[in-house]
């Protein structure tokens, strides 16, 4: 069994925290300690801990610091601006890690966590689930092996709308730096985050690679009264000579949840979480489940277990996520952020949002003809 320690178990790190629970009670890992800030709003998870013989800590510095040379693996299900720092320190006590995605807000830091873990002699796994589900690898083979042909284009195209409450929820959503650190939070470096990093995947010139980024343009926009985007496109190009197209919002009415269509000289593929719908010209559509979210975990967690006890099973480390943070540090640098009129919505049950009036057929009409959103008005 893999001694397992965790910082936070709210809010996502429920999520981490269940993922956990799992494999213990599977006899997988073993829980040794928990890093809980408050543990009088998490009383029923704090009396499963014990009941498993698990230390409880207010401070995940004193816990990585009892528990090193005994922990091997340490989730960090945190916030972007803690994910450096919280890594770096498991790291320092020998421990592996499974942080959260993104692998951080910066490639800087990122860089940073890589050196550590080096010199640790430790793997690092960033949390993109998604990538562990068994059609998506199943979908890279066919494209390795030709199935579309040559790859013209990649593109993914999710209106996600998000109300207030989601920028108020912590002290770092929708900001670019927090206390010096930098965050850069965003639709494309947090909750679809995901979807870029599986494009990036799926055009990797091999099975377990991702893409080189070798250039972006963007078009960045913002309704919500925030430091950072909530409406995005870009086109990226990359290495392996295919265009990525990627269009996001957090701004807008309707929700439209993740599609990734991938165009090829003899046929087409389409992604969603459901799994993937492959076209070839001179061939039989093949469909492809995914399993679901919560199969995906389970993949995610068994490969980062196995290669924590030496095993050679596929996990995104950080240097394929920081393909996608090569990707947020470019928009940043080189592209501003161009304030447009919002409108106030409230929804039935007293969600208040702020929303771009027809963000949604531009967003499609650029989506479609792959362009970036230059001369549309939002």
């Amino acid at each position: 069994m893999i001694k397992t320690c965790i910082i936070g178990v709210s809010g996502y790190g429920a999520i981490h925290y269940n993922m956990l629970m799992e494999e213990v009670l599977a006899g997988r890992a073993q829980a040794v300690g928990a890093a809980i800030i408050n543990q009088d709003e998490e009383r029923e998870k704090c009396a499963a801990l014990r009941g498993l013989g698990c230390r409880l800590f207010d401070d995940y510095m004193v816990m990585l610091k009892e528990l090193a040379g005994t922990a091997e693996l340490c989730m960090i299900p945190t916030g972007i601006p803690l994910h450096r720092p919280m890594t770096l320190a498991a790291l320092k006590a020998g421990m592996n890690v499974l942080v959260e995605k993104p692998a951080a807000g910066c490639l800087e830091d990122v860089r940073l966590m890589q050196a550590a873990a080096q010199q640790a002699g430790k793997i690092v796994a960033v949390g993109y689930q998604h990538l562990y589900a068994p059609s998506v690898m199943a979908t890279k083979r066919h494209l390795l092996n030709g199935v579309i042909g040559k790859l013209e284009s990649i593109k993914c195209l999710v209106m996600w709308p998000r109300d207030h409450s989601y920028y108020n929820r912590n002290g770092w959503a929708g900001r670019l730096t927090v206390n010096g650190i930098t965050v850069n939070d965003s639709p494309f470096n947090n909750a679809v985050a995901h979807e870029l990093m599986m494009m990036m995947f799926q055009v990797g010139a091999t099975e377990r690679s991702a893409a080189v980024p070798v250039s972006v343009r963007a078009k960045l926009y913002r309704a919500n009264a925030i430091e950072s985007t909530d409406t995005a496109c870009m086109k990226i190009e990359t290495s392996e000579g295919v265009p990525i197209y990627f269009y996001a919002t957090h701004a807008s009415r309707e929700k439209v949840d993740p599609k990734i269509m991938i165009r090829g000289t003899k046929g087409s593929i389409v992604m969603t979480h459901a799994g993937s719908v492959i076209r070839p010209t001179d061939g039989a559509v093949i469909k492809l489940a995914s399993g679901g979210a919560e199969g995906a975990r389970r993949a995610m967690m068994a490969a980062v277990l196995d290669v924590v006890q030496g095993g050679t099973s596929f996990v995104c480390d950080l240097e394929m996520a920081s393909r996608q943070t090569r990707v947020v540090d470019e928009i940043h640098r080189t592209c501003t952020i161009q304030p447009v009129a919002g409108e106030t919505v409230v929804s039935g049950n007293g969600a208040v949002s702020t929303v771009m009036p027809g963000i949604e057929e531009v967003m499609r009409r650029a989506f479609e003809h792959e362009q970036l959103l230059e001369g549309m008005r939002c």
